[in-house]
């Protein structure tokens, strides 16, 4: 977007925010892209300040080159500790991957293949919640629930609480969302750096290709991760499985949120998007657990209380597609006008 405004010559402002942004991040990817402001802003309520400063007569200019300098000392500051760090070539990582034990047990999925759950019973995810982040999308710091009896912030997040689970019952039992899930446990082999699924267990139908980063850093002890190492390697008899899984908790949120703006309750248009949120994060919980004890089965006793999951003390892990692990997912083309499926090899 920044290198698009300035080949089109634009001169407004850029301001950067969001929660998956950073002032590093703005100063080392962005603001050298494009010769007008460009400034991170921490929150919606900071955007006044900087949206202020950059309309004064008097400040814009002063505070547009303290904007530039400190960003050029942040890009300087990362360069020097990028030079510092020393890298191998892909080829050395990946001779010193982690080998896996596969005498240990790889146990099977009671129920493998692809499940819909279509609606997911709202009432079953309320315990799953997580609150903390629910606070801190309103800008109040500190872990629930020892954030209630905070000594500066504790009333005011007791009556956002409250509001929260008054709106949250009313949500549930009126059904004014959807809730909804897929989830999938397939055989899988690790090619490389790649996890590959299958739609049978002799691996002769291929559904998705995962790609995997792998670290490059110079290691004089331990392995040079990826997580197609926690995969077994393709080999005769061998047979292993990977999950995955979508969900969503927003079906109906956009016409919730209308009535309330339209009756000007701009509180509780915001709280329903928050609670969609925490709804949708509770559903990822609670699929992961019915994953472990039901469909894989692999944990069939676990009991693990709300804390537990929070600090993921499970067997398993769930990375996130997007993330710098699992970067992207190449779905094979679409087969013959026929639609018979037709085997599929290494080479490919």
């Amino acid at each position: 977007v920044a290198g698009e405004m300035e080949r089109e010559g634009f001169d407004i402002p850029l301001l950067i925010g969001g929660a998956t942004t950073s002032r590093k991040h703005t100063a080392v990817k962005i603001e050298q892209e494009y010769s007008g402001a460009t400034v991170h802003v921490l929150d919606a309520s900071r955007a006044v300040g900087v949206v202020s400063a950059l309309l004064h007569p008097d400040r814009a200019e002063p505070f547009r080159r303290s904007v530039r300098e400190e960003y050029r000392e942040i890009r300087d500051e990362f360069a020097t500790r990028q030079a510092a760090r020393s890298q191998v070539p892909i080829d050395v990582a990946r001779a010193n991957r982690l080998v896996p034990d596969l005498s240990a047990s790889m146990p099977e999925p009671d129920r493998p293949g692809i499940h819909v759950l279509d609606p997911y019973p709202l009432a079953e995810l309320t315990d799953y919640i997580d609150w903390t982040p629910f606070f801190q999308t309103w800008e109040i710091r500190g872990r629930y629930p020892g954030v209630l009896e905070d000594e500066t912030v504790g009333a005011a997040a007791t009556d956002l609480y409250r509001d929260a689970r008054e709106l949250l019952d009313r949500i549930v039992e009126r059904d004014e969302l959807t809730a909804r899930a897929v989830l999938g446990l397939f055989p899988s082999v690790a090619r490389g750096d790649d996890v590959v699924l299958f739609a049978d267990r002799a691996k002769t139908v291929e559904l998705a290709r995962v790609h995997h980063l792998r670290q490059q850093m110079e290691r004089t002890t331990g392995p040079n991760l990826s997580l197609a190492d926690f995969v077994a390697p393709d080999g005769p008899g061998v047979v292993d499985w990977s999950g995955a899984f979508a969900v969503t908790a927003g079906v109906g949120l956009d016409a919730l949120c209308a009535r309330f703006d339209a009756d000007h309750d701009d509180y509780r248009s915001i709280m329903a998007r928050a609670l969609a949120d925490r709804l949708a994060e509770a559903l990822a919980e609670r699929l992961h657990e019915r994953v472990r004890t039901e469909f894989w089965g692999y944990a069939p006793q676990e009991s693990l209380s709300s804390d537990d999951l929070i600090r993921e003390a499970y067997v398993g892990i769930r990375p996130a597609p997007g993330t710098r692990r699992v970067p992207t997912i190449h779905r094979k083309p679409p087969c013959s006008e026929s639609s018979t499926p037709r085997p599929t090899s290494a080479s490919d």
